[in-house]
């Protein structure tokens, strides 16, 4: 088998990482925030944003702007595949990378601006409303793909493997509206979302087989039905035309554009709370059925059919330090040909449900359990979560949690909500370790933002 030195520099490691993006975007020619812990904050009016039934104590609240972050990976984390050599240098250990993947490796950010949220109501109804900015990326990586980079082709030696992987970033603008009615035990609530897209890259069908010859591993028989997608604030050059190098840009972005998009599309959440006994609530919602259609700037990139080639040795390439990776693009594209069509196209958002059951044990104390599921492109993401909250009076809770997720594994994370007169202050991280560490940790998460209530609810 081919083998290579596995005493990478920071250099080398990151002509690989580029080299990655190269073979993605060539071939391809996500995961929003869970947000555990805020949903059970039952005192807390951002739980809104994620059961529209939710009603708070408070007549009248106004939230400032606030921030909610996250960023996973499938059980990879920084520390655990690098070391430092003699030379101080830090390196990665190749054969323990590929050693911990799974078949398919999810990478995904979650970012979440919100603008404002206004909600008013009284002890029957709330009308609730609200702006947001969110970006969210997830990339899907096989473990054929970093076989075949780290350790060359010689193991697939007469069989045939996928390499393409899927990936989703998409960046748009949330307005939003709902409305909740309580009747007696039962509260229902609905929120339609007005979306206005920024900017999309994506693929759509991922197949790029790639055959080795069982007597030589410079003869390749590929087949691809492979698509990519750009819009928006983003655009690709060079992958359809081989003369020309592969670049990625992004436009610049205005006020109005930040606001509204340039591409529309619609979505809506729908929740339902009720009250067991006067110590144990369910609930339920499913959040963000909806699509946005890309029409501005954009354009469908397709790669289908049977190629051979000769000559291609990914190893030889890495080994030497001179190489340009722009050739490496070059030989790629000559190899998966790419053509381009303008054309509008839709991609659904991540759908999400949360059902929860929180019950009281005492004036001050409150335990509850949750399951989370994600469902996008066709993978299903559960995640199970046990949670216990400490009541001071009504102007302090301090709240932990422990889940267990598909793609985020064992976390522990802790809340607080403060509140000092109309002013309510809270911060919340499903996985606090991750927080403080996020090197040792393959998924961090974090929220923080004020309100402003006003108004005593009636019970």
């Amino acid at each position: 088998m081919n083998t290579i030195q596995y005493n990478y520099s920071i250099l080398f490691f990151s002509k690989i990482t580029t080299l990655l993006f190269i073979l993605l975007a060539c071939f391809a020619t996500p995961i929003s925030a869970q947000d555990l812990g805020l949903s059970m904050m039952t005192n807390l009016h951002q739980t809104n944003t994620l059961n529209p039934a939710t009603m708070t104590d408070r007549k009248f609240i106004f939230s400032f702007p606030g921030v909610t972050g996250s960023v996973g990976s499938s059980d990879l984390t920084y520390n655990k595949l690098t070391t430092t050599n003699e030379a101080g240098e830090t390196i990665i250990k190749a054969n323990d990378l590929v050693a911990s993947l799974r078949p398919q490796n999810t990478i995904w950010s979650n970012t979440s601006l919100e603008i404002f949220h206004l909600s008013f109501g009284s002890n029957r109804w709330q009308i609730s409303m609200g702006h947001a900015i969110k970006m969210n990326n997830n990339v899907t990586i096989p473990k054929t793909l970093a076989q075949l980079v780290l350790q060359g082709n010689e193991q697939f030696l007469g069989e045939t493997v996928n390499i393409a992987p899927q990936f989703n970033m998409t960046s748009y603008s949330e307005w939003s509206i709902a409305t909740a009615i309580n009747y007696g035990r039962l509260t229902l609530g609905l929120r339609a979302k007005l979306l206005g897209g920024l900017s999309n890259f994506s693929s759509g069908n991922a197949v790029a087989n790639i055959h080795t010859n069982d007597q030589s591993i410079y003869e390749l028989t590929l087949a691809s039905d492979y698509t990519i997608r750009s819009a928006g604030l983003i655009e690709i050059t060079g992958l359809e035309d081989e003369n020309e190098e592969i670049e990625l840009t992004t436009g610049e972005i205005d006020l109005f554009n930040a606001l509204f998009g340039e591409n529309k599309g619609f979505a809506f959440d729908l929740g339902a709370t009720f009250k067991v006994s006067d110590k144990l609530t369910v609930t339920g919602s499913i959040i963000d059925l909806g699509k946005i259609t890309w029409s501005k700037n954009a354009n469908t990139y397709t790669s289908k059919g049977d190629y051979e080639y000769k000559g291609l040795d990914v190893l030889d390439l890495l080994k030497d330090e001179d190489t340009n990776l722009s050739q490496i693009a070059d030989t790629l594209t000559d190899i998966f040909k790419f053509n381009k069509k303008q054309d509008n196209y839709s991609t659904g958002l991540t759908v999400r449900s949360y059902w929860t059951a929180n019950y009281q044990l005492s004036e001050k104390f409150t335990v509850g359990g949750l399951i989370h599921t994600r469902h996008h492109q066709g993978t299903f993401d559960p995640t199970f979560a046990v949670n216990g909250a400490i009541n001071m009076g009504r102007w302090w809770t301090l709240g932990a949690i422990v889940s267990q997720g598909k793609s985020t594994g064992f976390s522990v994370g802790v809340n607080t909500a403060l509140r000092l007169g109309p002013v309510q202050l809270f911060f919340a991280t499903d996985n606090l370790p991750g927080l403080i560490k996020p090197l040792d940790h393959g998924y961090a998460h974090g929220r923080v933002g004020m309100n402003l209530a006003f108004g005593k609810r009636e019970a």
